[in-house]
């Protein structure tokens, strides 16, 4: 079975308008959470075994139309902690309406990611306490797919990809990076070598004729 882990750090594709959204914790617009969902979309039309785990932080909770893409059994939500372990998970929760079982932490390595996240500027990661109650994804091996992406062919990251999936390991990378490339933090782009992994060429091409906008979401940006 394919298992992705997706660690939903930014509430739109422009980092610049994520950035915004957080800081002024202004309401979702246009665009809000577009990647992740293209990413459901691709997931839904894949015919393989598949298990998708989105981790959500307190800003990119899903919206009505996410959630309804994530409404078969192989989508899970679980939480990417920002700040407050318990409270997050408590929100996540009610806005989801699904019960949680996992969890990751966000990590803030530079100073202005620390203060967009309301972090003290010396804390790179928040600790969680040894006794609450989701259990820590971190225990599953796991392969970066959008540094894979970044630092190797094409070609080659598909076939370190498909080793790493028949080792078992969890293909893990952020939706931010699904059409851009990250020269600092060397991610991305992921579009088309996962499109290939969940073989889903043949159906997209379908899918982009009936759903005009998905489209030009998918080609040009």
């Amino acid at each position: 079975m394919l298992k992705l882990r997706l660690d939903v750090d930014y509430p739109y594709p422009s980092r610049i308008k994520s950035f915004l959204y957080t800081v002024l914790n202004r309401r979702p617009s246009k665009n809000y959470l577009r990647n992740s969902k293209i990413i459901a979309r691709m997931a839904n039309e894949s015919s393989l075994g598949l298990r998708v785990f989105w981790f959500f932080t307190p800003y990119t909770i899903p919206d009505s139309e996410l959630l309804e893409l994530m409404h078969s059994d192989r989508h899970e939500v679980a939480l990417h902690v920002a700040t407050n372990p318990y409270a997050e998970m408590e929100h996540l929760e009610k806005a989801t309406q699904r019960k949680l079982q996992y969890y990751t932490v966000h990590g803030t390595e530079r100073i202005l990611a620390r203060l967009m996240w309301r972090r003290k500027l010396w804390q790179a990661k928040i600790e969680v306490p040894s006794d609450f109650p989701l259990k820590s994804f971190y225990v599953f091996p796991t392969l970066g797919l959008d540094r894979l992406c970044y630092e190797k062919p094409r070609e080659e990251a598909l076939r370190i990809a498909e080793v790493a999936i028949a080792e078992g390991k969890v293909l893990h990378f952020h939706p931010v990076w699904l059409f851009q490339q990250g020269t600092i933090n060397h991610r991305g782009p992921v579009y088309e070598t996962l499109k290939k992994l969940l073989r889903v060429d043949k159906e997209l091409g379908t899918l982009f004729i009936r759903r005009k906008g998905f489209f030009k979401i998918a080609r040009f940006e």
